[in-house]
């Protein structure tokens, strides 16, 4: 056979050969979409069993979550002074409220605190709030302002809709409550799809990394996503920008709608919550190679890049122009700070800190790692955790990040530009979100604040930082994969993945299944009959 004739054979052949192959990887692309669609539908149902297992008002500020979704609910925006909760609906609202969350088993013994108050007669009930730890809590209530109102708004506009469709179909006290805690249910799971697709954009070969983004975070075990809390917003939002960041430099043409979006989204992602400003410097990397692009003629980059910043900026700056006028502080913090009795050290002393020593390096490292994983609830006075699951997530989180960091390092110069760029990207966001806690913790002093204190004066709260969630995800599952690649000839790495999943399955169920038989859980209450 002559080399046309060979040349004209594999001309025959080649369209079949595409053709299977093309068959083959659609089939595996619908076998990938389906397992992460049954990731997301397992978070979502993951979320609102757990939301509704939860008693109400919780021990990370629910209550003050709670008024602001009310006060937009209502129509009404933060003014100067911070509000405080209507005393009507503190004692309707207290008799909801589980002391199982601060108080041991032993001190609700002691104090005749098994029986629920809504269980109680009216006479009974008023008696019953006049002991010492309802006395306590309603004099809390009463007294105490929401410090959250003036907080960053776009979550609680969303969940104020919820609220008001919610009250619309006639639900009320605490029905409607549990119903604005389940909207969590809804943004997770969207949050694990978005994921999801956010890998398959910038990995399409890697099946692997396909498969344990999404399989991982639909099995986080954050607990922030069980409450009312407006950082359940940001993990979805910052999602949906890279997303769009990503979307704009997926191939060599010349993309300005994605590109625009992106920056709108970013800007957004700060109205979730102030600690996602690290979106911008995302962004800012974007900007720059999308700009670099041969492709766009210069009158073009200046345009979009004009565009894109403004996009990014308008509603920020909006926000902050009118918290100047009305409450005459950018961010709505200072009210908040001084609520808390926190003050601004001088320089000096912010040197001093002892995240300065190797001792507070490792102290802060380690809580922010654990509570970032876990949460930050308590049950009956205690923290709601595993030993060996904390030591799983720190050690584990550690390695994986060394290992993700080196194998950058070592290929740098080889990497693909998106490859370069979504592994770059993740590193920043995650670093930054943690220097900016590190940095909160050095600037103010806490006083005789309970968290943080001037005996722990570390701002270790994970939740605040959860926008990383998905790079945070991202550098665990490359590293994990970098592993596994090395044993792949004796241990299937799918086997793995699901190993640890279920793992950390495991380790929430076992820490978590004591809050199951509270007598304050939506269940509980839906099964009181009246």
């Amino acid at each position: 056979m002559t080399s046309t004739e060979t040349d004209l054979e594999i001309g025959r052949l080649n369209p079949l050969d595409d053709r299977a192959a093309a068959t083959g990887h659609t089939r595996s692309w619908m076998g990938l979409n389906r397992l992460a669609a049954a990731f997301s539908i397992y978070a979502a149902l993951r979320i609102f069993l757990l939301a509704s297992v939860f008693p109400l008002f919780n021990n990370v500020d629910e209550r003050l979550h709670l008024m602001s979704i009310q006060m937009y609910a209502q129509g009404q925006w933060p003014g100067k002074e911070l509000p405080r909760m209507d005393p009507q609906l503190v004692r309707r609202y207290l008799a909801y409220w589980s002391p199982e969350y601060g108080r041991s088993a032993s001190d609700l013994k002691e104090n005749r605190l098994e029986v629920p108050v809504y269980r109680l007669s009216d006479q009974e009930r008023q008696r019953a709030y006049t002991g010492p730890i309802y006395a306590e809590k309603l004099e809390d209530w009463l007294q105490k302002p929401n410090f959250e109102a003036q907080g960053p708004p776009l979550y609680y506009v969303v969940a104020a809709a919820w609220y008001r469709l919610g009250a619309a179909a006639g639900l009320t006290d605490w029905r409607l409550l549990y119903w604005t805690r389940c909207l969590n249910a809804i943004i997770y799971g969207l949050f694990v799809w978005l994921s999801y697709n956010v890998v398959r954009k910038i990995y399409p070969a890697k099946t692997f990394l396909c498969v344990a983004v999404p399989g991982l975070i639909a099995v986080f075990p954050q607990d922030v996503f069980f409450g009312m809390n407006r950082d359940v917003l940001s993990p979805l939002v910052c999602a949906a920008a890279l997303f769009s960041m990503a979307d704009a430099l997926a191939d060599r043409k010349y993309r300005v709608v994605p590109l625009l979006l992106a920056s709108l989204l970013t800007g957004l992602s700060f109205l979730v919550e102030v600690s996602n400003f690290v979106m911008f410097g995302a962004l800012a990397a974007t900007l720059w190679i999308w700009a670099r692009r041969p492709e766009a003629l210069r009158r073009q980059r200046v345009w979009v890049s004009a565009a894109s910043a403004a996009a990014a900026l308008f509603l920020p700056a909006l926000w902050m122009v009118r918290n100047y006028l009305v409450i005459g502080d950018l961010t709505g913090g200072t009210a908040k700070v001084r609520e808390l009795g926190w003050t601004v050290k001088p320089v000096g002393e912010m040197l001093h800190h002892p995240l300065f020593s190797w001792h507070g390096l490792y102290y802060f490292c380690v809580q922010l790692t654990e509570r970032f994983w876990r949460g930050e609830y308590g049950w009956h006075g205690l923290a709601l955790r595993s030993a060996s699951a904390d030591g799983f997530y720190v050690l584990s989180s550690a390695l994986m990040m060394v290992i993700f960091v080196v194998d950058l390092w070592r290929t740098r110069k080889t990497l693909s530009a998106p490859h370069s760029w979504v592994k770059w990207q993740a590193l920043f966001l995650v670093i930054g979100s943690v220097l900016f806690l590190a940095a909160v913790s050095l600037v103010f002093d806490y006083h005789n604040h309970g968290y943080p204190s001037r005996l722990y004066p570390y701002f270790v709260s994970g939740r605040i930082i959860i926008g990383v969630l998905l790079p945070f995800v991202l550098i665990y599952a490359s590293g994990l994969e970098l592993i596994l690649e090395r044993f792949s000839k004796w241990v299937p790495p799918m086997w793995v993945l699901a190993g640890v999943m279920f793992f950390i399955t495991a380790s929430e169920i076992r820490v978590r299944s004591v809050v199951f038989s509270s007598p304050y859980s939506y269940f509980a209450l839906s099964s009181w009959k009246r």
